[in-house]
């Protein structure tokens, strides 16, 4: 594990413990500069109270990691984000998503719309109106929060 993997599961598991979810951590150094940009989740909702807590939390952590103070920017996933690895389904678990699966991708496609159930490193299982599906994160295209079914 590198040292900055190991910065991020410290993180991970600082937001974990404040009930935040750690999405997305991206580090950077620039001339004499350095910069964090955070992205978090909170299940009840991820509003600038919650962002402005895990700036709190990150800071002390991230100034020992740069030996200085960087700039820190904290936002929410946003309401359709994109599914990019097995970390971001597990975080979303329980949230209606859309995937497109490669196969259908070149005609236009038939979103496959669900509640994700639960999400291994392979794949996911999805609650669809049709019952359970499980799919393999390889035969899908693209996913995303499905904000405009949330309520189903």
């Amino acid at each position: 594990m590198t040292e900055e993997d190991a910065l991020i599961e410290e993180i991970r598991s600082l937001l974990e413990g404040a009930g935040l979810k750690l999405v997305e951590l991206r580090l950077g150094r620039s001339r004499g500069s350095a910069s964090a940009r955070a992205t978090i989740y909170a299940p009840g909702g991820t509003g600038t109270d919650e962002c402005a807590k895990a700036h709190r939390l990150m800071l002390p952590i991230l100034e020992g990691y740069f030996g200085k103070e960087p700039g820190i920017e904290v936002m929410s996933p946003g309401i359709d984000r994109a599914l990019r690895n097995a970390g971001e389904w597990r975080v979303f678990a329980g949230r209606r998503v859309k995937a497109l699966l490669k196969a259908d991708a070149d005609e236009g496609g038939n979103w496959i719309h669900g509640r994700i159930e639960e999400a291994g490193d392979e794949g996911v299982v999805l609650a669809t109106d049709t019952g359970k599906r499980s799919l393999r994160f390889d035969e899908l295209a693209k996913a995303r929060l499905d904000s405009t079914r949330e309520g189903d």
